[in-house]
């Protein structure tokens, strides 16, 4: 990939400014501290790893990211708060998708804690797609819903996902569903309304106490 080295310089710097977020910011909310997979929405993803890292350092969290400037981002970003990444095949290789929810499940057995953004990576917008249930179902962990709010915060409207950043100093509150238990052999597709139900009432109350500083952005 074509400047990877700036791609990593990024991440680090992406990395180093939530670390003074989660310095900086009251988190609070019922986080627990028991190896799951955890699921939120793509939005999620930097205000998420701020809660995380601040309430759940003690784990090894890891998650997926793509083989493009953006997923090398964020594999720089997570190596630099102490989490893992595995990348993504090519877009439409669903045999691959279901590989590496395999190899996610394999380090969730392992003891690291499995996160996965169920719309993710491109969409659409707040629609749960399968690979979290997978993971929970193989890893044999409880699958973790999760929102998370910050406020003040900025919101990227121009994204697909309309990304949450938060800021320095922000109050962030994790809105945690009941975990959804996945057993061994069980069909998917009757636990997938759960889990969009599950992942929706949880943004909903997070969009409710938000109350966000919101800016519009090309990014």
């Amino acid at each position: 990939m074509r400047h990877r080295w700036l791609a990593r310089l990024v991440g680090r710097a992406m990395a180093r400014y939530l670390r003074l977020v989660a310095a900086t910011a009251r988190v609070s909310g019922e986080v627990t501290q028991e190896p799951v997979v955890l699921a939120f929405w793509h939005e999620y993803n930097l205000v998420a790893a701020t809660a995380a890292h601040a309430r759940r350092g003690h784990r090894f969290h890891v998650s997926f990211s793509t083989q493009t400037f953006r997923g090398e981002v964020m594999t720089s970003m997570l190596a630099a708060l102490d989490a893992g990444s595995v990348p993504l095949p090519d877009p439409g290789d669903r045999a691959g998708s279901a590989r590496l929810s395999l190899e996610l499940a394999r380090l969730g057995r392992e003891g690291a804690s499995p996160v996965v953004s169920p719309d993710g990576p491109l969409g659409p917008y707040r629609v749960a797609k399968p690979g979290a249930l997978l993971v929970a179902r193989e890893s044999g962990l409880a699958l973790q819903p999760w929102a998370v709010s910050a406020r003040p915060s900025i919101r990227l409207t121009k994204r697909w996902d309309r990304h949450v950043v938060p800021l320095p100093f922000s109050r962030i509150r994790v809105h945690a569903a009941e975990p959804i238990e996945v057993p061994a052999r069980a069909s998917l597709r009757p636990l997938l309304a759960r889990l969009q139900g599950a992942l929706d009432g949880a943004a909903a109350r997070a969009d409710t106490q938000s109350g966000a500083h919101r800016f519009a952005s090309r990014t």
